[in-house]
């Protein structure tokens, strides 16, 4: 019995232990996340500038393919409203958004439009939610840049390059479309210029979550894309 009883405190001990360590490991997990959606909001904004959007104290921001809504932290710190929707909410290439017609200001979807295999409808429905004048901002893989591991996610199924994203926008009635390196908080001279995507991939070696001690400004290395799009006025 005595042995039995240290062995159940000893057991109880490594589990209690062993939660410990797990909860910190989510805490940590969770700061980083919100790190990456304060980041993520930072480079929205910097960009939507490019394009000749102006962000409103009051803005509406839609989030589609929110997953664990890591960027509502940061939407709400600036005071604007959060709505996010994931693909257990709605059939993003045949349903319809539950959002009003002309209700919001900012579109945003990161890493979804390239498990879509037809985007029409998608597009289409993020049109019909914003406002006039709003914004559309989407991340997707760069092919040209990562043709070798984009079909490595078996759920990948439409590649794009940074042409055919902005004539996508342009023809699912969008003005102003622009694409961008999926660089986040650079200095914005990182995302101008003809040879943008290129300066992105090989003169930043690194990414931001690299383990070698190297200093921040080789780190962010993109192979992503960013695409931004307004709804005429």
């Amino acid at each position: 019995m005595v042995e039995y009883l240290a062995s159940s405190q000893m057991n109880s001990s490594k589990v209690k232990s062993a939660y410990q360590k797990a909860r910190k490991t989510i805490d940590k997990l969770s700061f980083e996340r919100e790190s990456l959606g304060r980041r993520e909001l930072q480079t929205l904004k910097l960009l939507s500038c490019e394009v000749g959007f102006v962000t409103q104290s009051k803005a509406t921001l839609l989030d589609l393919g929110c997953a664990d809504r890591f960027l509502e932290p940061a939407v709400s710190t600036q005071g604007w409203s959060y709505l996010g929707l994931d693909y257990t909410d709605v059939d993003f290439e045949a349903g319809k958004l539950p959002v009003d017609s002309n209700s919001v200001d900012i579109a945003i979807s990161l890493a979804v439009i390239e498990h879509l295999r037809d985007p029409e409808n998608f597009l289409s429905e993020v049109f019909r939610c914003l406002k006039p004048g709003g914004l559309v901002y989407l991340s997707t893989p760069n092919f040209q840049l990562d043709w070798k591991n984009f079909y490595n996610d078996p759920t990948h199924v439409r590649p794009y390059t940074p042409t055919a994203l902005e004539e996508l926008l342009r023809l699912n009635q969008f003005t102003s479309p622009a694409t961008f390196p999926g660089l986040r908080c650079k200095k914005i001279h990182w995302y101008r210029g003809p040879n943008r995507f290129l300066k992105a991939f090989y003169l930043i070696p690194f990414r931001n979550d690299t383990r070698f001690p190297v200093p921040s400004f080789l780190k962010g290395h993109a192979r992503s894309i960013f695409a931004l799009g307004l709804k005429p006025l």
